[in-house]
């Protein structure tokens, strides 16, 4: 009995983890960029899953951005360990 329950402890921790398809962005968060974002300042990006399809990019300390100009995108601007310092759309 113990030999066959193992393996099926086994699947179900791997499947566990496995979520269906479908909406998992952190609660409140918009799915087009505004002032919403700024409870992300102060935070560490790790705390956030942002909505599908959402444009977006997260800048690092010297990183090299491009000058594009879409007012729909959320730029995360966070600090060597991830916390974040400013939210912009632009």
């Amino acid at each position: 009995m113990r030999l066959l329950l193992l393996p099926m402890l086994a699947t179900n921790a791997l499947l566990g983890g496995c979520a269906p398809p479908g909406d998992t962005a952190t609660p409140g968060l918009p799915d087009r960029c505004g002032p919403e974002y700024d409870v992300m300042v102060g935070r560490n990006i790790g705390e956030f899953t942002l909505p599908p399809g959402l444009p977006h990019r997260i800048a690092q300390p010297g990183a090299a951005l491009t000058e594009d100009y879409n007012a729909g995108r959320l730029n995360v601007f966070v600090d060597d360990k991830g916390w974040v310092q400013t939210v912009e759309c632009w």
